[in-house]
């Protein structure tokens, strides 16, 4: 099967559109997390409401908005990086460094999903639970960043493929025409 010229393969948009979606369910994390501080505030302080569960479930859906947010972010060049030296260079080196780089943070979040991926799994086997009054099991907020690091790992995936079309082409981005997509 041969692609298209400027169509991006399957795997890429795949990637492409689950980090887009991970973005997406954040921004509704984060505006969950908002409105349960907004009802804990309410409620203990206006009514004399003791709280159990508000505080622990808002920090696990803050949370899910750092490590599955992140690879939205990556996708959409959000993160924060210096590029002081590199701005300097000629375009196709700009574009091996941009290979090099993504490889290098390929290989760390690789590496921290694998560790972080074996402690959900020992949280799950054992059954633990939160030492709260509300004491959910950990293994759901334990499961948060391994999801976020496997999204940014296949996120590196989909930048190192489409750096190195850039660094075919000379180090240029393909024009937008090249790049659109038929559905």
């Amino acid at each position: 099967m041969s692609e298209e010229k400027g169509r991006k393969p399957i795997f890429i948009r795949a990637i492409n559109w689950i980090n887009e979606m991970s973005g997406y369910l954040s921004a509704f994390a984060l505006f969950f997390a908002a409105l349960i501080i907004f009802y804990k505030v309410l409620v203990r302080y206006f009514l004399g409401i003791p709280t159990i569960w508000q505080t622990e479930l808002s920090i696990y859906l803050l949370m899910f908005v750092g490590f599955v947010g992140a690879a939205y972010g990556l996708k959409h060049g959000a993160h924060v990086y210096v590029d002081l030296v590199v701005v300097k260079l000629p375009p196709r080196v700009q574009s091996g460094v941009r290979i090099i780089v993504s490889i290098l943070g390929l290989v760390l979040t690789v590496l921290l999903d694998y560790r972080a991926w074996h402690m959900w799994w020992i949280a799950t086997e054992k059954g633990w639970h939160s030492e709260t009054l509300w004491g959910p099991p950990l293994t759901i907020p334990y499961f948060i960043l391994p999801l976020g690091m496997a999204l940014v790992s296949l996120q590196f995936l989909s930048l190192i493929y489409e750096e190195i079309i850039c660094f075919k082409n000379g180090g240029r981005q393909e024009s937008e025409e090249e790049s659109q997509e038929t559905v």
